[in-house]
């Protein structure tokens, strides 16, 4: 059993080999790297020297309006060759639908996995190049990579289900534009509201935080305790989502 998972793998990563779908995150990274840039070359002095602080602070803000969409363009680039070729009914015939649901979902964490290692690699460079003078603790990193890709898997899990029930990919990648938006004005909601949507999850989890001095007009950067009890509630969320997608994506007719 366990080598027919793998040789199903195998095919899954085969199917892709011609999607350039290593792209999809590389692009959106470098999005990110020019938006670094352009932030830090902006940036006052005082706020150079809590540099790590202002991107765990804004880079969450920043996945909350890209990270979206990227879950939805892999899950539909993934999803498009059985959709587009009506082949699921023969798959099936092959091998379980749990299974090839399993095997797109895992071939999707791998492309997340990258854009947040990436994502990782960019706040070591720009502390580096820039000369941040506030030490880097890396209980943060962690703690910020871990809440980019576990938001991002359950994202990924849903728009996958998405584009497999879906006969088009219009309707997933609509979704995911909405789901952007969803994720951006949930910010302004207050705290029990904002938690009713799972796109705005990136800032949810925050490893620094603001103070505006009016007068001065000076943004200063702070750490904030990580909810960790929060965190494993949201983990214990994400698993439900992952059973309930998977579910109704097995009871699909084809």
């Amino acid at each position: 059993m366990k080598s027919l998972f793998i040789r199903q793998l195998y095919a899954e990563r085969q199917k892709g080999r011609k999607k350039h779908l290593s792209l999809l995150p590389l692009c959106f990274l470098l999005f990110q790297v020019l938006w670094a840039l352009w932030q830090l070359t902006h940036a006052a002095p005082e706020e150079l020297e809590t540099g790590y602080l202002l991107l765990f602070h804004h880079l969450p803000l920043m996945n909350t309006i890209l990270l979206p969409m990227l879950a939805a363009v892999i899950a539909s680039r993934l999803c498009d060759m059985e959709i587009k070729g009506d082949t699921l009914k023969l798959l099936y015939t092959m091998q379980k639908p749990a299974q090839l649901f399993h095997c797109k979902f895992l071939m999707g964490l791998k492309y997340l996995f990258y854009f947040t290692m990436g994502q990782g690699l960019l706040i070591l460079g720009a502390g580096k190049i820039c000369r941040f003078t506030d030490p880097l603790k890396w209980t943060m990193l962690a703690e910020h990579m871990a809440v980019t890709f576990t938001v991002s898997a359950v994202l990924l899990a849903i728009q996958q289900t998405l584009s497999l029930l879906s006969a088009s990919q219009l309707l997933p990648l609509a979704a995911g534009l909405v789901g952007c938006f969803l994720g951006l004005f949930s910010l302004f909601f207050p705290t029990p509201i904002a938690r009713l949507f799972i796109w705005g999850y990136y800032a949810a989890f925050p490893a620094a935080s603001t103070d505006w001095e009016r007068d001065s007009k000076i943004v200063r950067y702070f750490e904030v305790p990580f909810p960790m009890t929060g965190f494993l509630l949201f983990l214990g969320t994400v698993f439900i989502i992952y059973l309930l997608c998977k579910t109704l994506t097995v009871r699909k007719e084809v």
